[in-house]
Formats: C-alpha cells, structure tokens, sequence
C-alpha cells in the first residue's frame, strides 16, 4: 500500500490548475452535478444530492491514505480559490503494475475552453513524475464524443473497445480504453 500525498501547491497549467478539494465546496459540488451530461458518463450518482458530495469529500482522504486515488478540484489559475471548473482523480492505482486511470467531469459552464484537455496532461505528468506511474488509461463511452476528444488531444493513444462493459444510469455502455504510457508524455516534452 502506497499513501498518496497531495501537493502542497496547485498543479498549473496555463489558465487551469489543479488543487485538492475542500470540504467547504459541498454546495458547488451539488449544483454542479445536477447536469445531466455528468451522472450520464460518469459515475456520479443521480439524483446528486448534499450526502452525496459528503461522501464523495469524506472518501477521499480514505483513498488518499489507502493509496487507490488522487482527486483534484479543476479550478482557474486566476482564481485558485474559487474559480471552480469540475473534478479530476488519478484512480484504480495498481502499484504492482505502476497503473492507473484518469477519469474527470466539467461544469457544464466550463466546457469547450481546453480545461479538461490541459487538466489531464497536467495529472498525467504528476502521476508519471511523482507517483512512478508508467501507464495511465482513460475509459470513455463510445458515444462520449467529447469526451474522446479530450482523450486525443492530451495524446492518448486508442486501443480497444470494450462492449457492454459499464452498467450505467441508462444501461450497457460500450467503453473505449485510451492509454497513454510515460515514455510518450516524455516525448511531447511534458515531463
């Protein structure tokens, strides 16, 4: 088991940065999720309620201390402290095999300004440089276009479909598995 530690300054990257949560955003998380488009293709329950971002904050530290994940608050550069865009965690850490998953929402707000896609490369290079990660996936629904997008354009490499392998809100989804592994974040010269 591998406890995680949290930087004690903001991950940035241009107008984004990435911070750690904080339990007083527990109103921001619930007005947030009430997008269809987030519990959609995510895991985030729906209807999203003030237990549900209780839980979500509370559970973090849990996950933190048992080294499984690393959540982050998308925020703006400008504004650290209340600029708030969505969420993104580094999860399903396997250190056996040096693994793991990005997985992240936006506000709807936020969507369409290159957030997500700077906000994964950031992570990204956190959990190469600093975790000693050497491959990282990103599973996204086949029709998640955007989403697929993002995956492209932070240069995930597509590998696979995987048919009905999430039981979602709205049944079976077809998921497709991006990877992005150290060596290639290093050669785009972003570590």
């Amino acid at each position: 088991m591998t406890r995680i530690v949290l930087p004690a300054e903001p991950l940035e990257a241009g107008p984004t940065a990435l911070r750690p949560w904080r339990d007083s955003e527990i109103a921001w998380l619930v007005e947030a999720c009430q997008d269809p488009d987030i519990p959609r293709w995510t895991a985030v329950p729906a209807p999203y309620g003030e237990p549900d971002a209780r839980t979500f904050l509370s559970r973090r530290y849990d996950a933190l201390h048992a080294g499984t994940e690393a959540s982050f608050a998308i925020v703006t550069s400008e504004d650290i402290d209340h600029g708030l865009l969505g969420s993104i965690s580094l999860m399903h850490l396997a250190w056996q095999d040096d693994s793991g998953e990005v997985g992240y929402w936006l506000a709807r707000g936020a969507r369409g300004h290159g957030h997500a896609t700077r906000a994964v490369r950031r992570i990204c290079a956190w959990g190469f440089e600093v975790l000693g990660l050497e491959r990282i996936a990103l599973l996204t629904a086949t029709g998640n276009l955007p989403s697929q997008r993002v995956a492209e354009r932070a240069g995930f490499t597509r590998e696979a479909v995987l048919r009905s392998y999430l039981l979602s809100k709205q049944g079976r989804l077809d998921m497709v598995v991006f990877g992005l592994l150290r060596e290639e974040l290093r050669l785009a010269g972003a570590l």
